[in-house]
């Protein structure tokens, strides 16, 4: 029985390491660039002194991270190069960046993300865009086990448009800052913050788990469009470091904020909502903070900043940075990848933003290395730019898939058929791969259709047949709705099937174990009171 069931977890391992494809959430084809980017890991921290890593892959990070944490590792992966782990001298605390968008060239001049300790990090699964990679990075698994495609995919089998880390798509896989709250018991200080509510869920405690530990610190917070700074919905809701508006711009024209993210020998004055920048050669930049783009960027740095600024000085979060548990505190930049996308990577917009990133975050290891007496470990990860589809390209695949598909500028790089021309997927596919351009891989993929599409198969995705499918969102699942989506009461399904199934051997197994223990124990029995009797003085010979 052991046997079986080792063998039945060999073949999921293995069909797992071999697919790059999530059903009824891939695209039916998916195009991939034959060269891309690799992301880059830098380790900062006397726990990292004797880390001698070159190369590692995305599933890899999370272990540098449990390592030095003293936690368990989230997969099997082995890490060499890392450097012994202190029972006595661990962190108290793991300090996690990560910055969208940006590529090895754009990091040539800096002092942080310098080459000497640059750690590639290759990609196990494609594609991923940036909050699927950044999942990944932190789960320590890749897209087909924690389900996060992309950051919006289509359900192939309903043509609705579905957003990752909503109610009924968060991910599937425990990450750090879980593993972290849930080692100590929900006491270790969670925070996690980013412009981008997706990219801040990506690396908090799970909305679902941080209820189980009402009382515990854990913070999770995103900047809305009104430009506050406020809890994701589903997590604890704790306000401790929420800011409206007013707040956030009171702390732009403060010395200190400014001083906390500007480089040595810049300056910076911030009049009827423009932040005007100099930098030490004379050169300037104005960020607007009344839009949205560039507004939402200083927003992030002030979030960053003003978090920093609570832990030095709030009695509460000070005794908690002082007590014996260890804690987890992660930043995401993603303003930063819209101001490239607007304003180009050679842009001075993007040159200036890039160099506030960097200060917030030297300002912030040496601010909070303060207050945690130098017991920091901390990771920054530079995640690549997504590959950019030329417009020659576009047009080539517009030209073969026609109106068979939905709109790939916004899907690319999947490629969903629509629902009523299911039938056409292998044709499609087959002119892509016949006709694209050589710098460019097209991989074609067959869904699993939910039951209700299998039984009906005139059945539509929309009542009115004029509208199309892109045009109306999934709805998320409620505690007020009577129905389900079926495709997710299917996936539902087909999940409890298989895990009723596959522990089904363990239990046989255990029951079998048991039940020989009882029987041995029964013969031992019946043996000693033979013994006992045969020792009884009243017994008849």
């Amino acid at each position: 029985m052991r046997v079986v069931l080792l063998v039945l977890m060999a073949i999921i391992a293995v069909s797992y390491a071999a697919t790059n494809f999530v059903d009824n959430r891939s695209g039916h084809i998916v195009i991939n660039p034959i060269e891309s980017q690799n992301s880059k890991l830098f380790l900062k921290g006397s726990a990292f002194n004797k880390a001698s890593i070159k190369n590692i892959n995305d599933v890899q990070v999370s272990n540098i991270i449990t390592h030095v944490m003293g936690l368990l590792p989230l997969n099997n992966e082995e890490v060499s190069g890392l450097p012994a782990a202190s029972i006595f001298n661990k962190p108290k605390l793991n300090l996690f960046f990560s910055v969208e968008s940006v590529s090895s060239d754009d990091l040539v001049n800096s002092k942080i993300f310098n080459s000497e300790s640059m750690i590639s990090i290759e990609k196990t699964f494609t594609p991923q865009d940036l909050i699927s990679e950044l999942t990944t990075i932190v789960t320590g698994v890749t897209p087909n086990v924690h389900g996060i495609v992309s950051s919006n995919w289509i359900n192939p089998s309903t043509g609705h448009k579905v957003h990752a880390y909503e109610k009924s798509t968060q991910s599937s896989a425990a990450n750090i800052a879980y593993l972290a709250n849930t080692s100590f018991n929900g006491k270790s200080m969670i925070i996690s913050s980013s412009a981008d509510k997706k990219s801040a869920t990506a690396t908090g405690v799970h909305t679902g788990v941080s209820s189980l530990y009402k009382d515990a610190d854990i913070y999770t917070y995103s900047v809305r469009p009104s430009g506050a700074i406020l809890p994701v919905q589903g997590s604890n809701g704790n306000n401790k470091l929420s800011l409206n508006n007013n707040q956030v711009e009171t702390i732009i024209y403060s010395k200190e904020f400014q001083q906390f993210v500007l480089p040595a020998g810049w300056k910076a004055t911030f009049s009827r909502g423009i932040f005007t920048i100099v930098d030490e050669k004379g050169n300037v930049n104005k960020i607007d903070f009344d839009q949205h783009e560039t507004g939402s960027f200083l927003t992030e740095l002030v979030s960053v900043f003003n978090i920093v600024k609570t832990i030095k000085s709030d009695e509460h979060f000070k005794a908690l940075a002082a007590d014996s548990i260890p804690d987890f505190i992660s930043f995401d930049f993603a303003s930063i990848s819209r101001v490239r996308e607007s304003q180009g990577a050679n842009s001075n917009a993007f040159k200036f933003a890039l160099a506030l990133v960097e200060q917030t975050i030297q300002s912030t290891i040496t601010q909070l290395s303060g207050v945690y007496g130098d017991r920091v470990a901390c990771e920054i990860v530079a995640l690549a730019p997504k590959h950019a589809f030329t417009e020659e390209q576009i047009e080539k695949l517009e030209s073969i898939v026609g109106e068979h598909t939905h709109d790939i500028t916004e899907t690319l790089p999947h490629i969903y058929v629509l629902p009523q021309n299911s039938e056409k997927v292998d044709d499609i596919c087959q002119q892509i791969q016949s006709t694209i351009p050589s710098e460019l891989t097209a991989q074609c993929f067959i869904h699993t259709l939910p039951v209700s599409f299998l039984d009906d198969p005139t059945s539509s995705p929309t009542d009115s047949p004029t509208s199309s499918p892109t045009a109306t969102p999934t709805p998320l699942p409620n505690s007020s709705d009577s129905s389900e989506d079926p495709t997710i009461a299917t996936e539902n399904t087909n999940r409890i099937a298989a895990f009723q199934i596959f522990l089904f051997f363990p239990i046989v197994f255990t029951l079998f174990v048991g039940g020989g223990i009882l029987y041995i124990m029964k013969i031992s029995f019946n043996a000693q009171s033979d013994t006992l009797l045969y020792r009884s003085s009243q017994r008849q010979y």
